[in-house]
């Protein structure tokens, strides 16, 4: 399973990268894998921190909270029985907001942008659910069944890891 989801994830990078020009606005976009996406809502949620509080922090049990939460949000899956923090709609503005004036593209905005193309694309097909998986490393803890939506840590890398990670590391011009 999990070999499967690196390869569709790759397939999708590959697919976007053949279509880059049609599928975005900007002359540069950069790609972020999930590392980046992890980071760059920490980095919102302490900015929202310290709109509200004042101070530029915040706890690691918010940001995987939130992590979950804003994974199944943005993949449009059920969100029934999740707690969310205080004001998200203001972490998921400053999200986004970075992402565009970044000129960055998360992999579930180039998973929606790849499904636009799904003629094209069908071989590489990949579920919203798959993406989730990959992207909280649920599809590397397959016997740690304990909380299947949050990212397993250490994550040991695998040869098709790597290609991902070399891929989400280019930008295009």
């Amino acid at each position: 399973m999990a070999v499967l989801n690196q390869l569709s994830v790759l397939g999708m990078i590959k697919e976007f990268r053949r279509n880059w020009r049609a599928l975005c606005s900007s002359e540069r976009t950069t790609l972020c894998g999930p590392d980046s996406m992890l980071l760059a809502l920490q980095l919102s949620m302490a900015e929202n921190n310290k709109q509200h509080n004042g101070e530029f922090t915040v706890c690691l049990s918010d940001v995987l909270l939130t992590w979950k939460y804003f994974l199944h949000d943005k993949l449009n899956l059920p969100i029934e029985n999740m707690k969310v923090v205080d004001h998200y709609e203001d972490i998921k503005k400053t999200y986004d907001d970075f992402m565009k004036n970044s000129n960055t593209l998360d992999l579930i905005d180039v998973y929606k942008k790849c499904s636009s193309l799904t003629s094209n694309c069908e071989n590489n097909t990949i579920s919203s659910i798959q993406l989730r998986d990959f992207l909280s490393g649920t599809e590397c803890a397959v016997n740690d069944k304990a909380n299947p939506h949050m990212p397993a840590s250490p994550v040991k890398c695998s040869q098709n890891d790597k290609q991902v990670t070399k891929l989400l590391c280019h930008e295009y011009a």
